[in-house]
């Protein structure tokens, strides 16, 4: 990964001290972490077979560590991004702490490191299941964002990486508190991930000039941005009405919830204003948490 002269900024943030912390959270975006802290616990409540209260305290600890242990690789995966970002954030006006020189290259890939061993070692401790859905989490977001050919140069393997993230997110929670994912388990993390790859192309929207700037083929790229906010809702509508045909309660009010937000993000598309404002992806957003909230107290 090679990174300009300019990304060495932020002198005052190349300690490893405390003070960073706030930093490096900040450039891993805490409501993603959020995000992949609830999926994950979504993926738990699809592999635990009993009711949350009948989970003994010894579960609860497994949990709790499996948890960390996501939002450490999760940490690892979007701080990586952020490196790798950096150029494109610039010229999209990014106000975060990496684009900004408000922390140093040099600390957020220490930070990488630590991330990546503590998701390693505390997955190890919940189980081997949960260790190589960290190490395939962890995996996808290096081919996602790192070296010459990024899959985030494309759209076809962005998606694919995401997918894969996705994929192991949901299973690395059912690993946490049952055994072997059971096939509904599957069916759903298939749903709910490539939900992800196809609406997460709506952040894409408002970062146009950047991503074409450092070569990225996005949808809004390739596509131009109205074009783009309606091939992305039409795909979300298809996700949405295949999720409808899984022979399972949870999936198909989880699809019909992912239906409703693909029919408002049409209607976005139609007015066709503001669509570089970001608010599909705020639709998108609104969903996951929705979605996932619905599995974790119906499943």
């Amino acid at each position: 990964m090679t990174i300009d002269a300019e990304s060495r900024q932020g002198e005052d943030a190349r300690g490893l001290g405390w003070r960073v912390v706030p930093l490096v959270f900040a450039e891993c975006r805490p409501i993603v972490l959020a995000m992949f802290a609830l999926r994950f616990v979504a993926g738990a409540s699809l592999g635990w077979s009993g009711s949350w209260a009948a989970l003994r305290a010894a579960d609860w600890a497994l949990l709790g560590l499996g948890v960390v242990a996501w939002i450490a690789a999760t940490g690892f995966v979007y701080l990586l991004n952020g490196v790798s970002d950096i150029p494109g954030d610039r010229l999209n006006g990014s106000t975060r702490p990496l684009a900004s020189g408000r922390l140093s290259v040099r600390v957020a890939i220490a930070w990488c490191i630590a991330f990546a061993v503590a998701a390693v070692v505390l997955s190890a401790v919940v189980g081997l299941g949960l260790l190589v859905c960290a190490l395939a989490m962890m995996g996808f977001g290096w081919l996602y964002s790192a070296g010459r050919h990024a899959a985030k140069q494309r759209v076809w393997s962005a998606s694919l990486a995401i997918f894969g993230g996705g994929i192991a997110t949901y299973l690395g929670g059912a690993f946490t508190t049952g055994g072997a994912p059971k096939p509904e388990t599957i069916a759903i993390a298939v749903l709910m991930a490539a939900w992800m790859a196809v609406a997460g192309n709506t952040k894409d929207l408002g970062d146009v000039a950047g991503d074409r700037a450092a070569g990225r083929r996005t949808l809004p790229v390739s596509l131009g941005i109205r074009r783009a906010a309606w091939a992305t809702a039409i795909a979300c509508c298809v996700v949405g009405v295949a999720g409808l045909f899984i022979p399972s309660v949870v999936a198909r009010v989880v699809a019909a919830c992912l239906l409703a937000a693909a029919l408002v993000m049409i209607g976005l598309a139609a007015y066709g204003r503001s669509l570089e404002t970001k608010r599909m992806y705020a639709v998108f957003m609104v969903s996951q948490v929705i979605s996932n909230l619905v599995i974790v107290v119906v499943a």
